[in-house]
C-alpha cells in the first residue's frame, strides 16, 4: 500500500439519494432525511478536528449537506469542495472519488449503502476508506455514530501504519464474455427482468441465482438467504452461490428470510453450494438482468454470457477498533 498520503486530509463523500429509493414503497425501510445527514457530518467534522484533521475534500450535493459544518468549523478545518460536472448522480460520486484518490488523503469516509460503497470503492486503487452506513439493507457500511466516525478517521491518519489499522475486504466481480465488467461487495443476483427500471431489486419471483461474498446472522437483504442456509460465518475466502427454484421432484428445501426491512418471504432453494475465491461460475439465465448490492445495473441477452467470480483484493477499509484502541 502506498505510504506517501497526505495524512493532514480526509475525503468526505455523502450519498445525498441514499436511504431514499423505491424500497420506502414496497417494503418498510426508514428514510434516511438530508437534515439527518447533515447533522452526521457535523457531528463528524467534530471528530476530526479534535485530531488535527487540517483539509477536507468533500463531494458537492443539491442540497449542501455538509454546509453547516464547514460553517461551524471553518476556523479549523478547510473545506475544499471537489468540482464535479454534475450533482446528485452517479457520474458525481465517481469524478469525486477518482480526485480524492488522486490528491492521495489519508482516508475518505463513505456515507451510504452498499451500493455506495461498490460505486467509491471501484475507482480507488489504495485510497483506504471508513464505510457508515445510511442506506437500506447493509452489510458493508458500519453502524457507526458521526463523531466516533471522525475520530476514528482522524486517529487513523495520525497513527499511519496503513498495514496495521486497515485491511482488504473481498468483493464479486461480473465477467461478460469473459471480460471484467462490474463488481459487488456484497452480493450478486441475477433476475429474470429484462431490464433495469427502478435499479433497486425486491421481487424474490424474478430472482434465479444469488453469489454472496458476506453474511450476517443480523442482515437484511438477499444475503440473509445464505446465513439462512450455511448458519455461520463465511471465511475470508469463500462464497456462497444459491439457485431458486423447484428442483425436479417439485419438493424444494423452503426457508423464510427477511429481503428487505419488514418483508419477509419464503424462499424456495433448488441448490446452494460455498465457492473460493478466482473460481468463475457461470450464470444459468441466457437473459435478464445483473443487481449488484441491491441494484439492477447490467442487462444481457443470449449473445452475452455472464459470470461471477471472488475476488479477495477488494477495497481497504479502516479496522475502527484496533484504531480506538490505540
Amino acid at each position: 500500500m502506498d505510504k506517501n498520503r497526505d495524512f493532514s486530509s480526509v475525503g468526505i463523500i455523502v450519498n445525498p439519494l441514499s436511504g431514499k429509493d423505491i424500497r420506502r414503497l414496497v417494503a418498510s425501510a426508514s428514510v434516511v432525511s438530508t437534515h439527518m445527514k447533515s447533522n452526521e457530518i457535523l457531528k463528524l467534522y467534530a471528530g476530526l478536528a479534535a485530531y488535527n484533521i487540517k483539509k477536507v475534500y468533500v463531494m458537492p450535493d443539491y442540497s449542501d449537506i455538509s454546509r453547516r459544518a464547514r460553517e461551524q468549523y471553518s476556523t479549523k478545518i478547510e473545506t475544499i469542495l471537489i468540482n464535479t460536472k454534475i450533482l446528485d448522480v452517479e457520474e458525481t460520486t465517481i469524478q469525486a472519488a477518482k480526485e480524492m484518490e488522486a490528491k492521495k488523503v489519508g482516508c475518505i469516509i463513505v456515507f451510504g449503502g452498499d451500493g455506495t460503497c461498490r460505486l467509491v470503492s471501484k475507482h480507488l486503487k489504495e485510497t483506504p476508506i471508513l464505510p457508515v452506513s445510511t442506506g437500506t439493507n447493509n452489510l458493508f457500511p458500519l453502524n457507526l455514530e458521526g463523531t466516533v466516525a471522525g475520530i476514528a478517521a482522524a486517529k487513523f491518519c495520525l497513527l499511519k501504519n496503513l498495514e496495521k489499522y486497515s485491511n482488504r475486504e473481498k468483493k464479486l466481480e461480473i465477467f461478460k464474455n469473459n471480460e471484467l465488467v462490474d463488481s459487488s461487495l456484497v452480493d450478486v443476483v441475477i433476475s429474470k427482468t429484462p431490464y433495469i427500471g427502478s435499479r433497486a431489486i425486491w421481487d424474490i419471483n424474478n430472482v434465479d441465482e444469488i453469489f454472496i461474498s458476506k453474511v450476517s446472522h443480523e442482515g437484511i437483504g438477499f444475503s440473509s438467504i445464505g446465513y439462512s442456509l450455511i448458519k455461520k460465518d463465511l471465511s475470508f475466502n469463500r462464497g456462497v452461490h444459491i439457485s431458486l427454484g423447484q428442483n425436479d421432484y417439485g419438493n424444494p428445501k423452503k426457508i423464510m428470510s427477511a429481503i428487505a426491512p419488514g418483508k419477509i418471504e419464503e424462499i424456495e432453494i433448488l441448490g446452494w453450494k460455498e465457492f473460493s475465491d478466482n473460481k468463475k461460475i457461470s450464470v444459468k439465465l441466457s437473459s435478464g438482468t445483473v443487481a449488484l448490492d441491491g441494484e439492477r445495473t447490467i442487462e444481457f441477452n443470449p449473445s452475452q454470457k455472464i459470470s461471477v467470480k471472488l475476488n479477495i483484493d477488494g477495497p481497504y477499509c479502516l479496522k475502527v477498533k484496533e484504531i480506538l484502541s490505540a
